[in-house]
């Protein structure tokens, strides 16, 4: 019969029968299994008589890391494993928690879900839950008892039922981030180790308190099977008449070998966690391939068009399209393509499967790239975090940079959210300004370098040649008169230290507060005199870098009087360009006027490159052409095209759209001439539908062929979740 708790109770030294009849150890005389130790290697030699023969077998058992109390083996079969395995487990606890709190990204929060907060919250209420029901479990784990097989069931139940839901919820969290994202998140990863690691205890503690049921314990010697400590031997037959305090026996000794395999079994959770963490870690799913500079030449922005378009390609999900310094580049959902702006082959391209690229530091627009100002670089910023956020909508997420001619990896960064802004020479990634030369940290902003809006810069795009934007601030009146205006806090990208102001600088009356385009290094700035007087304001194009440093070479560009600078315009162009005069008093009432049918939405055009000033009536590139759908006769096919009209009387680009070819018909598409390039633009940077823009090389027109609605959710900033849009190529002068 097995001790009962009785019998426990009423006599420490009293022993259990057989263990061996209860499948636990084994029966006396016979040897131990693999994972019980041996003390030292057996020196004894055969002898022939019984008492050697006696002797001997008595070494043996001790060899193999059993003391033997009355006959009995001791620790029974597999004891040693499973406190090794325990061990394993809380260590594995402790190197899960210490590797988290070493990786865990500064200042970052775990929110389980950002987009959904109520999700969050109920997730952290099942692992609250789910603990619980572990640590019942582990109070439930079996000592003294009768029926000590139903008691380990339960607890085991328990512990399995609360460890291993803990760690898939945790586990399928991090698998989330992974395919939102694209990315693994080495501390994600580590979070399931954890719970599992707490199961892999809590089992085989609960294991060592069913087997403790059928062996002796004495309250006066460590050898109770579930003690953390060394274990000593059970009292014999002859120490038990001794009294307590005299009562001594050995620790248990193994060999060491035993000792090395026990100690694999204890470091085996973490090594197993360690690899299931680095494993995922080390690939890198992207792709990436190289253009050969020799190859490459650097064409010019192009101030005509040809009357057809030289080429067309197809791209998914199509977010930005920007040019380059060979050409133009495209960000789309299979990721970052350079074109050949002559025939539209692919020069370079870096994928990254399943990456969700930023914009403005928002989760919810369109991806965005960034290039400098000589365009010889272009940066793009991927989320690489779901669920580890920031206060103030940080997100975890990385910068590259690529080479706009060859593709080359420039740089990679690791950084928060805030500002993305280069410079011809720098980098500037949140707070920090990165060389593109030499690849190196060159700084940090601080609440030192001035007051604490100079910590958070909020601009992202292109800034001057050699000054970065660290704070803007806006006001739409000056005096008694609307005059929207924008005042710049700029610092050289070699010394964020010393700012300076650039006021009164030309924005967008509609959509001010979205973006202040700075093209090639250059702005529009207001004539101060003009702004304080009562008459009309009028304009300049002076270079940021001009504007920021008095001592800096000065060169300002008369721009006439205006109303604000039409920046999506200035966007698809490359040129700076200005809207008409207007006497309205409001933005609402600005947008109204301008919206009127046959309302002029460009004055002055700017071209950085020639610096010279044009208005529309002169000017054969896009800044000033109407853009729109008509229908049109095609070798003998009845089709829309989409066409575009210089404002200076040049030949016309028509490019058809072949029937089928579009998920539309072509009646849909036939709205007339009524486009100019401030409206192929929506507010949520960059646009749904329709994007035209001017590279050097090519003007770029794209168009998505798989819109289903005449009306194109607008301002819908994923209207094109599997959208394919075709890219058209229009070569010129």
């Amino acid at each position: 019969m097995p001790l009962t708790p009785d019998a426990d109770e009423h006599g420490t030294d009293q022993h259990s029968t057989d263990p061996g009849s209860q499948g636990i150890g084994t029966q006396p005389g016979t040897t131990a299994s693999s994972d019980e130790a041996s003390t030292e290697p057996d020196t004894g030699e055969a002898e022939g008589s019984a008492n050697c023969d006696a002797v001997e077998a008595a070494q043996a058992a001790t060899d193999n890391g059993e003391s033997e109390a009355d006959g009995e083996p001791f620790p029974p079969r597999g004891v040693l494993t499973l406190r090794a395995l325990r061990w394993g487990g809380v260590l594995a606890i402790f190197a899960s928690t210490a590797a988290i709190y070493l990786l865990w990204p500064e200042g970052a929060r775990l929110a389980w879900d950002p987009r959904t907060p109520v999700g969050s919250v109920g997730t952290t209420f099942y692992l609250i839950i789910l603990a619980v029901v572990a640590i019942f479990g582990w109070l439930l784990s079996p000592r003294q008892s009768r029926h000590p097989g139903r008691w380990l069931g339960i607890s085991a139940a328990l512990t399995l039922i609360g460890g291993l839901m803990a760690t898939a919820i945790t586990a399928s969290k991090w698998w989330y981030d992974y395919r939102v994202t694209g990315f693994f998140q080495p501390t994600l990863s580590i979070i399931p180790c954890i719970p599992a690691s707490i199961a892999i205890a809590l089992l085989a503690n609960s294991s060592l308190h069913y087997i403790q049921n059928y062996v002796p314990r004495n309250p006066s010697i460590k050898c109770d099977l579930t003690y953390w400590g060394r274990l000593h031997q059970p009292a014999t037959s002859s120490q038990a008449s001794e009294e307590k305090k005299n009562r001594k026996t050995a620790p248990l000794s193994i060999s060491t070998k035993q000792r090395g395999t026990y100690l694999c079994i204890a470091i085996l959770p973490t090594l197993l966690f360690a690899g299931f963490v680095t494993v995922p870690t080390l690939h890198r799913p992207e792709s990436h391939t190289t253009a050969n500079p020799g190859s490459i030449e650097t064409p010019s922005m192009p101030t005509s068009l040809n009357s057809d378009a030289a080429w067309s390609a197809e791209f998914v999900n199509i977010m930005d399209i920007v040019g380059g310094a060979g050409g133009p580049i495209v960000l789309s959902a299979d990721g970052i393509t350079s074109l050949n702006p002559s025939d539209g082959t692919t020069r370079w391209s870096y994928r990254h499967p399943g990456a969700h690229y930023l914009a403005d530091n928002i989760r919810d627009k369109k991806g965005r790239l960034v290039v400098s100002p000589d365009r010889k670089y272009v940066a793009a910023r991927m989320e690489t975090s779901a669920i580890l956020d920031y206060p103030d909508d940080g997100i975890l997420s990385r910068t590259l940079v690529l080479d706009a001619l060859t593709g080359d990896i420039i740089l990679e960064a690791t950084n928060s959210g805030g500002t993305l802004q280069m410079t011809d020479s720098t980098l500037l990634d949140g707070n920090t300004a990165y060389s593109l030369h030499s690849k190196s940290k060159l700084w940090t902003l601080s609440s030192h370098d001035g007051d604490d809006s100079k910590t958070t810069p909020t601009y992202w795009g292109s800034a001057g040649h050699h000054t970065f934007i660290l704070s803007v601030s806006y006001d739409e009146y000056s005096g008694d008169h609307y005059v929207p205006h924008a005042t710049l806090t700029v610092a050289r990208d070699t010394d964020p230290s010393v700012t300076s102001e650039v006021t009164e600088v030309v924005v967008d009356p509609v959509y001010s507060r979205h973006y202040i385009p700075i093209i090639d290094g250059w702005i529009a700035r207001y004539n101060a005199e003009s702004m304080n007087s009562n008459g009309e304001a009028s304009a300049e194009a002076i270079s940021l870098d001009s504007a920021a440093h008095e001592s800096a070479p000065h060169t300002a560009i008369p721009l006439g009087v205006t109303s604000g600078l039409n920046s999506y315009a200035s966007i698809a162009s490359g040129c700076i360009v200005t809207y008409p005069p207007s006497d309205v008093t409001s933005s609402d009432d600005f947008e109204a006027s301008i919206n009127k049918e046959g309302a002029a939405r460009v004055s002055s055009i700017f071209d950085p490159s020639t610096q010279a000033v044009s208005d529309p009536a002169h000017h054969s590139g896009i800044a000033g052409a109407r853009i729109g759908f008509t229908s049109k006769v095609h070798e003998g096919t009845h089709m829309a095209a989409i066409t575009i009209q210089p404002g200076d009387g040049s030949p016309e680009t028509t490019i058809p759209l072949a029937p089928n070819t579009t998920y539309l018909p072509p009646s849909s598409y036939v709205d007339g001439l009524k486009y100019n390039p401030h409206e192929m633009f929506t507010e949520e940077h960059p646009p749904s539908d329709r994007i035209v823009v001017n590279t050097p090389g090519a003007t770029v027109v794209a168009l998505n062929v798989t819109d289903r609605t005449d009306d194109a959710s607008y301002l819908d900033p994923k209207p094109t979740q599997g959208s394919t849009f075709r890219v058209f190529g229009v070569t010129g002068k």
